[in-house]
């Protein structure tokens, strides 16, 4: 996954619409270094690919000599079975171990799956009643559709939706030693949980993913486990904010009076990769440089950190015209919500499914706002907290 990886200062910007806050920067150069985040900010497009695609950077945060005290709490050896923070063999050997099964067309062929789940958890809420949408529906489908490929049973799939919304947190807010501690007792619970289960998939496999990465002989069960959460939470991190964002882009109207989703005749890939351009939730994505580099002109030494803002990147006007306008049939360069290079999100593709079927079954139903949504409120991750809607 796209790692939220934060190990500086937080950045002062507005979880709601923290775009401003880019532009200012950017006015100042597409690489510009900020006091309080204690790194470099990458904010033009091109720049970005060059640092996520590039050789001579590291994930682990631990490579930053300022990393603050909550990141060390988390320790090396979580650290080095953690897919998003590892580089090089370690890297490999993880990605490695899952990499057939979430190519597009294997993911393709779990579009009945994540159908029946999508209808379960959208259509149970009545027309005319009130609910909360992350609540509801973007936040329980992708832990459930994680749940059902994991072959996990009630209980332990439950488990899985307690725990995960504490090492989201901890995945966005790195620098937060409460978000941190209780995100790192969660990930120990569910790790103590999963591990019998490991185990028994190892000697009895079956069709399921835990089965399949447990299959996999390079791997050590605390590597199977560890893995398996990483995709079940940075997946239902990523595709909950996205599907969050995306109804409230869509169902918001224009100064024209219009919503968008009004207008929009189809739900498919080009919308996806629009929306994933302009509300992507990844904001930034931690590098620390293993040797000296020279960026748009700007010398970045070894040791330096810096903060890969792809969501301004992804907004960047020297490549994207009207950069912060929604254009569905837009032609252009792929944004980088997803990531680039060897990091690139291993979900992207089940985060497209699970988000076009869900909005293909939002705007069959119809969905209204009832009120403002309001937004989370961390470093690295945008996303709503609470949409409050109704069905037509």
């Amino acid at each position: 996954m796209t790692t939220p990886d934060v190990t500086a200062g937080r950045l002062p910007w507005d979880g709601a619409d923290p775009y401003p806050f880019y532009e200012m920067h950017r006015r100042e150069g597409n690489v510009v270094w900020n006091d309080e985040a204690g790194a470099w900010l990458v904010l033009g497009y091109h720049a970005a690919r060059q640092v996520l695609g590039g050789a001579g950077w590291t994930s682990n945060p631990l490579a930053n000599p300022n990393a603050p005290r909550a990141v060390r709490v988390m320790g090396p050896e979580l650290l080095r079975r953690n897919i998003l923070t590892t580089d090089g063999t370690d890297h490999h050997r993880l990605r490695g171990a899952v990499r057939d099964v979430f190519t597009r067309s294997f993911i393709t062929g779990l579009t009945d799956g994540v159908e029946a789940i999508a209808s379960k958890t959208i259509d149970h809420a009545p027309a005319g009643v009130g609910f909360d949408f992350m609540a509801d529906i973007a936040l329980p489908l992708p832990i459930a559709v994680a749940a059902a490929w994991m072959g996990l049973d009630v209980d332990t799939a439950r488990v899985l939706g307690q725990e995960s919304p504490a090492i989201s947190r901890m995945l966005g807010d790195l620098v937060d030693p409460d978000a941190v501690e209780t995100g790192t007792a969660a990930f120990t619970t569910l790790l103590t949980e999963l591990l019998p289960l490991a185990a028994d998939r190892r000697a009895h496999p079956g069709d399921d993913l835990l089965s399949f990465i447990a299959s996999d002989s390079a791997l050590d069960l605390d590597d199977v486990v560890t893995l398996a959460l990483i995709i079940a939470v940075a997946g239902h991190e990523t595709t909950a904010n996205l599907l969050g964002a995306a109804v409230v882009r869509l169902s918001t109207p224009r100064t024209d009076g219009c919503r968008p989703i009004d207008t929009v005749t189809i739900i498919d890939d080009r919308l996806i990769t629009e929306l994933l351009r302009l509300d992507g939730p990844v904001q930034a994505v931690g590098r620390t440089a293993t040797r000296d580099h020279v960026i748009n002109g700007v010398t970045i030494s070894a040791s330096e950190p810096v903060l890969v803002v792809v969501a301004a990147a992804n907004r960047d006007p020297a490549v994207f015209t009207e950069p912060n306008a929604l254009q569905p049939q837009r032609d252009g360069p792929s944004p980088l919500a997803f990531g680039y290079g060897a990091h690139y999100c291993l979900g992207a593709a089940l985060a497209r499914l699970e988000t076009t079927i869900a909005l293909q079954k939002v705007h069959a139903r119809g969905l209204t706002l009832r009120g403002d949504p309001t937004w989370r409120d961390t470093p690295a991750i945008r996303g709503p907290s609470r949409v409050p809607a109704t069905w037509a």
